[in-house]
């Protein structure tokens, strides 16, 4: 069960899933198909958005290259399940709406 929720591959699922959520709500807010749920981001435009998640993908990268973490593995492996699965529902939710169209 270590193996499937890997740190490396919990960061890759992370990153993959980040982009999309950018990529679709970029395109949901630009066509106005949606409204930005999360409170943080909702002032901003959906290219700022693109741009954010992109930034943020890029610092998932980093952390995915290199040798993160070091200590306290079996934490950041909880947080990062966690985050995998608030992506996932995020995921489903921009399939929903996409599928509505």
């Amino acid at each position: 069960m270590k193996n499937l929720f890997n740190i490396k591959r919990l960061l890759l699922v992370i990153l993959l899933l980040n982009l999309i959520d950018g990529i679709c709500t970029a395109w949901g807010l630009s066509n106005e198909w949606i409204e930005e749920a999360n409170p943080l981001m909702s002032s901003f435009s959906p290219l700022t958005i693109l741009g954010i998640k992109v930034t943020l993908s890029g610092a998932i990268l980093l952390l995915w290259k290199s040798n993160f973490p070091t200590r306290l593995t079996n934490v950041w492996r909880v947080v990062l399940t966690f985050v995998m699965f608030l992506y996932t529902g995020i995921f489903v939710m921009h399939i929903t709406w996409i599928s509505m169209l």
